[in-house]
């Protein structure tokens, strides 16, 4: 969270020039330090990143999205980078100047960690390991239903790993799993557990629902847990939006055309799905057999499919863990290919949602 920036590396990370941040950072009159010692280059923190990234939004007068678009990262299938693509998007949508929460459905909690909290953390190992007590996580997506027995309010949940324009974060802890309990008995008592869900995001999309209002964002991203449970039916429910990402490298059309089918009996029984879009990851394109597997792929599904992928690349990490936490790779490694890849897969979802 310390890493610190200088202008071309902002450049990069905003898709502008060295001398375009600078003129920014002027005229803003946005605080930032110096380099102590030899020239007194600006240094950048991640949070002077998404201040200039709203300022320059403001100043340009750029068109938001009359309500939030939602939308739910999620593929039946682990090992395909569900949740990296989910948290380097919610980092990359608020240098486009859209204000963005992204919530962690997956009780596993690899979201969480790719953002710094550590779901296995309790306040008094954060007090003797001298970590912050920001790094815990207290609170998640099932607090916010009030049958939950400690139901809280919106603002209470949301972390803010990068300040107020960065991303907002709704973690997640085992104990989420809870909330499904919740849902089966609400689903057993003849409640439409889906639709409770759903109710909660529609109401809090227009402001409707005290101590929910998800009305200033611009885009909410759900990131879904692998396994077909009622908060992934319900996330979908919800979302206007379903992402899919894809290995390339080991593409099982099983678990794209059992999405396929899922939201297909979902228009059936509720009226409404979200629109799929498929984003290929682990594109090599040394390997015939990733190139057959894309050509394949985009027969069979090309309404469906984005033409931007995502290439195979060391730059990310393997495994993630609290003791080698890394930031995302669009903020960690802005001039990679990887994160390259990233900004162009989110430029181009946002223009398939409509909302650039």
């Amino acid at each position: 969270m310390t890493r610190t920036f200088k202008a071309q590396a902002i450049a990069t990370i905003l898709g502008t020039t060295s001398d375009t941040i600078r003129r920014a950072t002027e005229e803003s009159g946005l605080d930032v330090q110096r380099q102590e010692t030899g020239p007194r280059t600006r240094i950048y923190t991640i949070e002077n990143v998404y201040e200039l990234a709203q300022w320059r939004a403001q100043k340009k007068g750029d068109k938001k999205p009359k309500k939030p678009v939602v939308v739910t990262v999620y593929v039946p299938k682990g090992g395909v980078g569900k949740s990296t693509i989910a948290a380097n998007l919610a980092c990359i949508f608020p240098t486009m100047g859209l204000k963005t929460l992204v919530v962690d459905l997956d009780f596993q909690s690899n979201l969480t960690l790719a953002f710094g909290y550590d779901s296995e953390l309790s306040h008094e190992e954060a007090e003797e390991d001298g970590l912050s007590h920001e790094r815990v996580v207290d609170h998640h997506f099932g607090s916010l239903f009030p049958q939950w027995p400690q139901a809280m309010p919106l603002e209470e949940i949301i972390k803010k790993p990068f300040g107020e324009y960065g991303p907002h974060v709704i973690p997640s802890d085992v104990s989420l799993d809870n909330l499904d309990t919740i849902m089966t008995f609400e689903a057993l008592e003849s409640r439409n557990s889906a639709s409770m869900f759903a109710k909660l995001i529609s109401d809090g999309r227009t402001g409707k629902r005290p101590g929910v209002d998800l009305s200033s964002y611009d885009v909410i991203i759900f990131d879904a847990a692998p396994a077909k449970n009622r908060m992934t039916r319900s996330a979908l429910l919800a979302s206007d939006y379903v992402v899919a990402p894809i290995s390339l490298e080991k593409f099982s059309t099983k678990a794209v055309s059992y999405l396929s089918r899922v939201l297909n009996e979902m228009k059936e029984e509720a009226g409404r799905c979200p629109e799929l879009l498929i984003v290929g990851n682990f594109f090599d394109v040394t390997r015939t057999r990733v190139l057959n597997q894309t050509a394949m792929i985009r027969r069979t599904y090309n309404d469906q499919w984005m033409n931007s992928i995502i290439r195979r690349s060391e730059d990310f990490p393997k495994t993630l863990s609290s003791d080698t936490y890394e930031l995302p790779l669009f903020l960690s490694k802005p001039n990679s290919p990887g994160a390259e890849d990233l900004r162009k897969v989110a430029s181009d979802l946002l223009a398939k949602m409509g909302v650039l």
